[in-house]
């Protein structure tokens, strides 16, 4: 069986609350985009997860594909898997791939071996593994607070729209990067502003909190986005990769020791 599993971007990302059992209050309009890693199981004896591509070593251990299936093989009585997951989204890029891929893994071994799961007891499942993974059970643009776990689907589109994600050879750990962010009370309303696409207001008020404390040296990819006509730009979950989103598609942007993607966006 083979998935392919998309990332994501913020679009604005409030932290708000720091929360008793540990985590952050948060809240953003979170938006799929077309940039996929590649999962494939099979049927195998015991459980074993290979990770090829971006970051392959690092993601051997500790992967939430993996996590995942424990919490599910501890739940119902199915036949183990080996995994294989080619990686694309860059490790450490707040694009969610990490998340995504443990997702659509799961709803692909549910329906594999015709397992029935609740909606409600998927996100439950979803939100123990991470803060991003009960976004992709929906994975479509939504609002989503809480520490990531309440998700809100939103009729709203960037279709036809182009985005240029920009890579640094950085990644940001996002517990170290939850570690130095100070919450605060939000100063503005981010799904009414989001939801209005008013690019000019979304470039003086939309903002991501975690811009503050991402090395000061990555905010100029930012402003080379807007130099080359990005409508918007920001950073993206907690870091390190930024995003531009423009009208038509961009010309290369050339930018030191990062790589660029350009995407065109879908609904």
């Amino acid at each position: 069986m083979i998935c392919f599993s998309n990332a994501k971007i913020n679009l604005g990302l409030q932290v708000t609350r720091f929360r008793e059992d540990g985590f952050h209050n948060l809240r953003s309009v979170v938006y799929p985009v077309p940039l996929y890693d590649g999962v494939e199981f099979k049927p195998s004896e015991k459980f074993l997860l290979t990770v090829w591509g971006t970051g392959g070593e690092q993601l051997n251990k500790n992967n939430l594909i993996e996590k995942g299936w424990q919490l599910l093989s501890k739940r119902f009585d199915i036949p183990a898997v080996e995994v294989h997951l080619l990686k694309t989204i860059p490790v450490g890029s707040g694009l969610g791939g990490g998340s995504a891929d443990a997702i659509f893994f799961l709803k692909e071994v549910l329906t594999h071996f015709q397992v029935e799961l609740a909606e409600k007891e998927l996100l439950q499942l979803a939100a123990d593994l991470c803060s991003d993974c009960p976004f992709f059970v929906f994975n479509r643009p939504a609002y989503v607070i809480g520490r990531g776990n309440v998700v809100e689907p939103l009729d709203f589109s960037l279709a036809g729209y182009f985005l240029m994600l920009v890579f640094p050879d950085v990644s940001v750990s996002t517990p170290d990067a939850f570690k130095r962010i100070v919450p605060k009370a939000p100063e503005y309303n981010l799904k009414k502003v989001v939801l209005e696409k008013d690019f000019e207001a979304w470039q003086k008020i939309l903002k991501n909190d975690f811009e503050s404390v991402v090395p000061k040296h990555l905010l100029t990819i930012k402003t080379k986005l807007y130099d080359a006509g990005a409508l918007y730009a920001s950073l993206t979950g907690s870091g390190s990769a930024f995003y531009g989103i423009f009208k038509n598609k961009p010309e290369a942007v050339g930018i030191q020791n990062a790589k660029t993607v350009v995407l065109r966006m879908g609904d």
